[in-house]
């Protein structure tokens, strides 16, 4: 009803992009006013245009840059500033950096329809020109329409412009890209796939480089090169939307600035912006490394011969229940049926048979009523449903569990009965528990009753029976800890294994490819290579598959391109497929869609869907319909929903002995040869139905004499977009055309929203086997049912951004604070901001309790700061005024170490740069310690001679704040991923699983947070260089390495549907450093540890003050190393 309303409006008012495109209409014809005075120009007249630009800009914004530079200097010195000036101070400089990007946007504003002419006019010089593009000559004929300025002009206001097959998008996107460059911020272009990313820079580049502008392409050159390095310097930047995120998480994790690839992310231009930007935008690009100790690879191979037994037994069970069922029917036994075919869609729901009498409606009304019945009163009959299965399959929420009698069945001879069932730990606790209370009160009472023992030694042998019970009652908790995650870890394994066999099938959900298994994209029939399923579930389909089964991995860096793209200021897009994704757009990336009018009306003739009983009719009439196309000479295009169809209706051509080609996931390497080829007469290309997308099918001469390039769709997708964009490869640039689908009422489609009302007029009407019906009601009501499925679609992605915008906004705070410290830029802020929330916490929390002299402590054993301590005068303080007196103190004990800590280095590169420049290194290298860690840090010579020697202490910050929050932040995602895996299960408990991730993860965050803060201020306050400074301890420094090899990790992915990136596991860190000195007296050193010991590790530990040492498990020491002087002397 609403869908009508909105119609009625439009139909009257007009449509929005209609109003859009009559406001734009007065600057294309301003841009059309300056071409006589343009032609008139020479070439050298005409590029200075280009130059007056940059110049306008940077007058525009030139006060406000100096004032942003002023700014940054400041903060670079919080030891001169008030207190919390630094804040105030941080929030001006956000307000002119904003200030600044709109300053930039206004001036674009004035000079656009100028230098939109002037490229126009660049465009006309070029006429006749050829060079190369993709390996072959092209030449330049190209001059925009005006509804290519209009896309053009949509492009720069940040809007989705949608432009139809063959309306020139890639010339369209030359005009904002080289308007938005002349503010020498970068202009990045985003294409589905480096064919297209390498063909348009080459396409474009002569037309940029007459205006001195340069051009590059990311793709052209591996990661983490200096080649790349200079691509994102370029003034427009071509590339995949998987490069240019992955090269946002590389950036996040290298450890000197020169490493940085990319620098702003200022304007960006994404092409098939609904490809990218929604059938994308969920799956997340993920950097990641080997789980260290992992042997889950083997387990799924160990346990496959017994899953695939259990799988086959549960077949061969629903086969019997199938024809139990139809047996029932046959009786008349309506209620027995039902039953057994609910057993059969919990069973195994894939069955042929029992798909084939799902297309019956009163069979689907026959279930739902019996999954009714057993659902009701909590469902509490429903284990009277499953316990004749092996195993329950719950499509709804993806999720597989054993029953008893499946247990029974994998659990081998001679095994523990309770092999595959997981401990109650609550149950098992409470005995352990109570056991350990009787013990405890036997014993008790034995020594109590040993009357010639002296009260001093039941004492002590009381004592020692607490501790060895204590031990005891440890061992117990250990091993049943042990036995729960050995348990689960099994169940886990089986439950994939039986995921795999399933719910995913081969040549649907993925493919094998030289020995990989490859997931298909359900959307777009590509395949995503390098992306795998995540919680082992990809492990379980290699098994399944008999391929190398890769180890598990453990997240370095993770970010959806959802909110990589968002973090641009400004975003446009083009496509030919938008307008039904509008709401989406603009909810999700505030982004309008403006439907841009073809220059020429288009030919394409769209008919009615034609609508089979079976699908074995549908496919008979359309091999019917390719053969007759094929004879007249006509080329068809036939579109498929998955790599599955495509290959079937590849084997039913071969059988009617008609030539074609395959474009699907397979055949991807191919693409950009099939797609010439099918223009050709009597072409017949098999595609899934986005397969060659972002490049046109153009046709033969002759072929319009034959009424264009024919489309047929082998089944309605359920986005309206997909079937949009398999019609528009037909009929581009006023090109005649045919589009027709095809469909069965065993699509699922059908199956889901029709099937029964249809089959219902067949019957009434006494169709025969190969009759069809076509009618346009027929076709509004599948458009309206792939409406319903597109809001559904977009509820799940908007669900899932929501999940991802908690990870998206922690992510956004610790990498500010990265780039901070990897920049040096805004890091004394930060480092004031940490010193200020640690104090506060600690001053809190002591002030609650009244324990100033446990403050004052603390201050001494975490910052080695000594505030002169008055009780009385701190108890008469409030805590604010306590917080800015420590905070004053910690400044200057800091200000004085960094003087102590520059100067001798300083003098020493100084003498050696007036008495050996020749001798002089550019970067040394300086070991700090804080008594229980060691950091080497790298100092870069010509800053220490520029600053004084304050780089040294510059360095040790930067160092400090990136070797903490790497460690940190792995760890936290790897916790934050256990975390959102098992938070669905909430659900039972009638809570929402979102606000309860939400809830865990802010704390986890909050944790973070407080760890990184402690950290890096008692390193950073604490540590001194071990050595003095002098000519001969300085030498040369080695390059320092970060925290991830990025240098040695491997990408998986190819073109831009790849999302994957693997590292060997990294060599360990701890290297030997000869036999140490032994005996009870010797005051070892402390070890280097730049990982944290495991939790259960045995360590060693010294205390600084006494000497004293004990071992113990880490999880006991670390308290005492954080907090009471102690440090690790081994492990």
């Amino acid at each position: 009803m609403i869908d009508k309303v909105g119609k009625l409006i439009t139909k009257i008012f007009g449509s929005k992009s209609e109003k859009d495109i009559k406001s734009i209409q007065p600057l294309i014809e301003e841009i059309k006013s300056y071409s006589s005075s343009l032609e008139a120009l020479s070439d050298d007249e005409l590029t200075a245009k280009t130059e007056h630009f940059k110049q306008l800009i940077a007058e525009a914004t030139n006060e406000v840059r100096n004032e942003i530079a002023e700014l940054k200097g400041k903060l670079d010195h919080i030891e001169e500033l008030q207190d919390a000036d630094h804040r105030q101070l941080t929030d001006e400089l956000e307000e002119l950096e904003n200030r600044e990007l709109e300053l930039i946007e206004e001036t674009l504003d004035r000079i656009m329809t100028e230098a939109y002419a002037v490229l126009k006019d660049t465009c006309r010089r070029f006429i006749g020109k050829s060079w190369k593009v993709a390996g072959d000559a092209i030449e330049w004929n190209m001059i925009p329409y005006d509804v290519q300025l209009v896309g053009a002009i949509a492009l720069h206001q940040g809007k989705v412009a949608e432009m139809k097959t063959g309306e020139g998008k890639t010339l369209v996107s030359i005009f904002p890209a080289y308007l938005n460059a002349l503010a020498g911020k970068g202009v990045h272009v985003i294409t589905v796939n480096n064919y297209l990313a390498k063909r348009d820079a080459e396409w474009n580049e002569p037309i940029f480089n007459f205006h001195g502008l340069k051009v590059d392409c990311i793709d052209r050159y591996e990661p983490n090169t200096e080649q790349r390095r200079q691509a994102y310097r370029a003034d427009i930047t071509y590339g995949t939307n998987n490069e240019f995120g992955f090269d946002y998480l590389r950036d996040n994790m290298v450890i000197n600035p020169d490493q940085l690839v990319q620098k702003d992310h200022h304007y960006t231009i994404i092409d098939e912006v609904d490809s990218i930007l929604i059938d994308e935008a969920r799956t997340p690009l993920i950097i990641s490394g080997p789980v260290p100790n992992d042997n889950k690879s083997d387990k799924y191979v160990e346990m496959k011969p017994r899953v695939e037994s259990l799988v086959l037994a549960q077949k061969k069970l629903v086969a019997n229940l199938v024809q139990e069922a139809q047996k029932h029917l046959d009786e008349g036994s309506d209620d027995d049926a039902g039953l057994a075919l609910f057993r059969v869609q919990r069973g195994f729901p894939k069955n042929t048979r029992f798909k084939k009498m799902l297309q019956e409606p009163s069979i689907q009304k026959l279930i739902q009523r019996t999954e009714g019945f057993y659902l009701q009163d909590n469902a509490k009959n429903m284990p009277i449903v499953d316990e004749y299965l092996f195993y329950a399959v719950d499509q709804k929420m993806n999720s597989i569990e054993m029953t008893d009698k499946g247990r029974e069945f994998i659990t081998k001879k001679g095994e523990d009965t309770e092999f595959f069932v997981i401990p109650d730990l609550g149950e098992e606790t409470s005995k352990i528990e109570a056991e350990f209370a009787v013990i405890e009160s036997e014993r008790i009472q034995q020594i109590e009753a040993k009357g010639e023992f002296s009260q001093e030694y039941k004492s002590k042998k009381l004592a020692e029976a607490k501790s060895e019970l204590l031990q005891e009652r440890e061992q117990k908790f250990s091993e049943l800890h042990r036995l729960f995650a050995e348990r689960g870890d099994r169940i886990h394994t089986v439950n994939q294994l039986l995921k795999a066999y399933t719910n995913f099938e081969r040549e649907e959900e993925y493919i094998v490819q030289d020995g990989k298994v490859q997931i298909v994209d359900e959307h777009t029939g590509r395949v995503l290579s390098g992306r795998r399923y995540s919680d082992g579930l990809h492990q379980a389909i290699e098994a399944k598959e008999q391929v190398k089964v890769e180890a598990s991995t453990q997240t370095y860096a993770t970010i959806t391109l959802q909110n990589y793209f968002r973090m641009y200021h400004k975003i446009s897009g083009m496509t030919g497929t938008a307008e039904t994704e509008e709401g989406e757009f603009n909810e999700i990336y505030a982004l309008d869609v403006m439907v841009i009018p073809t220059n020429r009306s288009i030919a394409r003739e769209d008919h009615q869907d034609l609508v089979f009983r079976t699908k074995r009719e549908k496919y008979k009439a359309i091999i019917e319909k390719i053969q007759e196309f094929h004879t007249s000479g006509q080329p068809v295009l036939v579109g498929t929903t998955s790599v599955d169809v495509s290959e079937s209706m590849s084997r039913m051509l071969k059988q009617a002995g008609i030539p074609h080609n395959v474009l699907n996931a397979k055949q991807h390497a191919r693409e950009s040869d099939i797609v010439k080829q099918a223009g050709q007469p009597g072409a017949v290309t098999v595609a899934t139905n986005m397969a060659g997308r972002g490049t046109d099918i153009k046709l033969a001469p002759g072929v319009k004499e034959e009424e264009g390039l024919a489309i047929l769709g082998t089944e309605r997708h359920e986005s309206r977009r997909i079937d949009l964009q398999l019609r528009g490869r037909a009929g581009r640039q006023g090109d005649p055309g045919f589009s027709q689908f095809y469909v069965s009422l065993e699509d699922k489609l059908m199956a889901l929203f029709m099937s029964d009302r249809v089959a219902g007029v067949m019957d009434k009407l006494s169709f025969d086997e190969g009759d069809v019906i076509t009618h346009p009601w027929i076709t509004k009501s599948l458009e309206r049912a792939q409406g319903k499925v597109e809001q559904n679609n977009f509820s799940i992605r908007k669900r899932q951004l929501e999940y991802d915008d908690v990870l998206n906004n922690q992510r956004n705070v610790v990498y500010a604070r990265r780039k901070h410290a990897l920049l040096g830029d805004q890091l004394r802020t930060d480092l004031l901001g940490m010193l200020e929330s640690l104090t506060e916490e600690w001053v809190a929390e002591h002030v609650a309790m009244g324990d100033y002299q446990g403050l004052h402590s603390t201050l001494l054993r975490n910052l080695a700061v000594d505030v002169p301590f008055d009780e009385d005068e701190w108890r008469s303080m409030g805590e604010d005024e306590l917080v800015d007196v420590i905070v004053r103190r910690a400044l200057e004990v800091y200000k004085r170490k960094e003087d102590m800590v520059s100067k001798p280095l300083y003098e020493v590169m100084k003498r050696i740069s007036e008495t050996q420049a020749d001798r002089r290194p550019d970067k040394v290298q300086v070991v700090f310690t804080d008594g229980s860690r060691r950091m080497r840090v790298v100092v870069g010579v010509d800053a220490a001679l520029e600053n004084e020697g304050k780089e040294v202490v510059r360095a040790l910050e930067r160092s400090a704040v990136l070797s903490v929050i790497d460690d940190k932040w792995m760890q936290h995602l790897r916790e934050l991923d256990s975390v959102k895996e098992g938070i669905g299960l909430r659900s039972f408990a009638q809570k929402d699983p979102l606000l309860e991730y939400k809830k865990e993860a802010f704390e986890m965050f909050k944790q973070l947070i407080e760890m990184i803060n402690r950290e890096v201020i008692s390193l950073i306050w604490k540590a001194v260089p071990e050595a003095q400074a002098s000519p001969s301890t300085v030498q040369q420094a080695q390059q320092q390495k970060s925290s991830y090899d990025t240098q040695r990790m491997q990408t998986q992915h190819a073109d831009s549907t790849g999302m994957g990136l693997q590292a060997p596991a990294a060599p360990s860190a701890v290297q030997g450093q000869g036999q140490p000195p032994m005996g009870p007296n010797v005051k070892r050193k402390p070890v280097e540890v730049d990982v944290e010991p495991g939790r259960n590790d045995l360590v060693t530990i010294q205390n600084m003050v006494t000497g004293v040492t004990e071992s113990m498990k880490w999880k006991f020491a670390k308290k005492k190393v954080e907090q009471e002087g102690w440090v690790i002397v081994e492990q």
